[in-house]
């Protein structure tokens, strides 16, 4: 399935949310959203299958009684069937491009901070020489000055958590 081919067959959405088809056409009867060509969107059908799974099902608590293992088994093939869905959804999104492992984010942030350090660190080395020649001053000097100032601007920016920074949203 490609990352524009988000609809499925009632028989490959099955496999994909560990049904089987008989139990998908159960739960199309319940209400579960098709196409008009017989498919299911695979997001739609992931978020009803999530939000409906046998409501009337759930244990409801109160006295015990003799079929209460019965009703036991019921709940926790419920409990199953809801974690093999949310599992299922949790694979379609990394599919579609919407989920990023942890490590691989955290990598990707580090070393964009560090190109970013080394960058600002290389541009003093660039402007402190032209900047000195533009107001007449010692270029070492101009460097020694600029070089602490980046410096102490980098790491005030270190300091900061990362919650500060937000995402614009």
């Amino acid at each position: 399935m490609t990352k524009l081919d988000s609809h499925e067959t009632k028989t490959a959405f099955a496999a994909r949310v560990g049904l089987t088809k008989g139990r998908i056409s159960q739960l199309v009867a319940e209400g579960l959203p098709v196409r008009a060509d017989g498919r299911i969107d695979v997001a739609v059908g992931l978020a009803w299958i999530e939000n409906n799974l046998d409501p009337a099902r759930r244990n409801r608590g109160g006295a015990v009684s003799p079929t209460r293992a019965a009703t036991t088994l019921a709940e926790a093939k419920r409990l199953h069937e809801i974690v093999k869905v949310q599992r299922a959804k949790l694979a379609f999104e990394r599919e579609q491009g919407q989920l990023v492992e942890t490590a691989a984010a955290t990598r990707t942030v580090f070393a964009r901070a560090r190109a970013e350090r080394d960058a600002h660190l290389a541009w003093v080395q660039r402007t402190a020489p032209l900047l000195a020649a533009e107001l007449g001053a010692d270029p070492r000097a101009t460097f020694a000055a600029l070089d602490r100032l980046m410096r102490e601007h980098l790491e005030h920016l270190a300091d900061l958590p990362l919650g500060s920074f937000g995402d614009g949203a």
